[in-house]
């Protein structure tokens, strides 16, 4: 990646967005000494055709193939402008050495606010109502059955940020709010979670006993895709309501169809499994057509502030990706590699390190993570590199590298 190096500390970027942001966060960037081009991918010429040029990829709706990817020789970060990253190939950005980075929680607020406003119009069939009143039909007697929402259970699958922002204004409104017990919640929500005194179940099929809403907040994965079939349809109480504002295909329709049917079940969707290409289209869905739902079009995050706020963390991880940091990268190793740590610590002084690496590699060892801290004071100082190698060095290893001149201790410490 060729860079000009900024007087300030940081480095100038070319950064090139396929899906756009509000003119003053470009400018924030471009006031950085940054270049930001917007280009629109169109069925004549592909992203890939676009990006070759590219330090910087911003992407919100554009898919990322590895045909993308790999047309770029500078392409050194994507950023999702959002917390999904399912329209990004992750495997082929890391076996190209790109980062990819997200920005979640940004748009949390505006998805929930979606989801409780789905969740209202199913309950009170506003849609249906609105569009009598617009014909001209007043009847009363026939929108006067809603159940009302106090007193309720919710099941939330997923309590991240959306998860756990749906179940706040779920509470507000007098709704029991369930959820699974499981491990990766995010340290950072643990405190507005336990406020909420949720109910946590160990297995799905716990959970759905007795929910009567059901809110999907859930990332599309292998594991997650179609989760809501017909298995986990037939554990759902007739009447429900199922509310999907996170990923179509978490849905299998086929499946849904039928119980829609056989249950009664009424559905607000905000995402669907084939979506049009293009922000605005004809589209003709037997699917959504059906009575029972009630939808809107892929709108959880648009909202004035959630584009902000989403605006402003983009900014933010490119401008810490200038400056050699990395905020939210999803495609880093996330857990320490190697089956041990050597600790080298040395005299800060060019060749130093590559010495150390140099007599690693010729022992045939792998270098998998690595990390160089140098330490205060008047030059010079010394620096401690902690490296996490593919297998222990013999001793041998160990002898050739305390003979290097700039070495002055090494340690070993085997992974658990």
């Amino acid at each position: 990646m060729q860079l000009q190096v900024d007087t300030t500390g940081g480095e100038h970027v070319h950064i090139v967005l396929a899906d756009e942001i509000d003119t003053p966060f470009i400018e924030s960037l471009e006031n950085d000494g940054h270049h930001c081009q917007t280009v629109q991918v169109l069925p004549t010429q592909g992203l890939d055709e676009l990006i070759e040029d590219a330090d910087v990829l911003v992407v919100r709706s554009t898919n990322v193939t590895r045909l993308a990817i790999e047309a770029s020789t500078r392409l050194g970060l994507i950023v999702r402008a959002g917390a999904g990253t399912d329209t990004i190939d992750t495997q082929a950005a890391s076996e190209n050495g790109v980062y990819v980075c997200n920005v979640p929680g940004q748009n949390a607020a505006a998805v929930a606010e979606l989801t409780i406003g789905l969740l209202l119009a199913v309950d009170r069939s506003i849609p249906a109502s609105t569009a009598d009143l617009h014909m001209g039909r007043w009847a009363k007697a026939e929108y006067s059955a809603a159940r009302g929402l106090k007193g309720r259970t919710m099941a939330i699958l997923g309590l991240g940020e959306i998860g756990v922002a749906v179940a706040e204004r779920a509470t507000a409104f007098g709704i029991k709010v369930r959820a699974l017990n499981r491990a990766e919640r995010a340290s950072g929500l643990l405190d507005r979670i336990d406020r909420l005194n949720i109910d946590f179940f160990d297995e799905v099929p716990e959970l759905l006993n007795g929910a009567d809403i059901i809110s999907l907040h859930l990332p599309l994965t292998d594991r997650t895709r179609n989760i809501v079939n017909d298995q986990f349809l037939d554990q759902v109480v007739h009447g429900a309501i199922l509310l999907n504002t996170a990923r179509g295909a978490l849905i299998d329709e086929a499946a849904l169809l039928k119980a829609m049917e056989t249950k009664a079940l009424r559905v607000g969707l905000d995402v669907y499994e084939e979506e049009p290409p293009t922000p605005t289209a004809d589209w003709d869905s037997s699917f959504v057509k059906h009575p029972n739902i009630v939808g809107t079009h892929h709108i959880g995050g648009s909202t004035q502030q959630a584009r902000d706020a989403v605006a402003s963390g983009v900014v933010r991880v490119i401008k810490a990706y200038a400056d050699g940091h990395m905020l939210n990268c999803v495609n880093l190793a996330d857990r320490p590699l190697g089956a041990c740590t050597l600790t080298v610590r040395h005299r800060d002084e060019v060749g130093a390190l590559a010495a150390v690496l140099a007599c690693l590699r010729g022992a045939g060892i792998n270098v998998q993570q690595m990390q160089n801290e140098i330490f205060a004071g008047v030059s010079p100082t010394a620096a401690v590199a902690t490296i996490r190698a593919s297998r222990p060095p013999t001793a041998q290893t160990v002898a050739d590298l305390r003979q290097i001149e700039s070495v002055l201790r090494v340690e070993i410490a085997e992974q658990a």
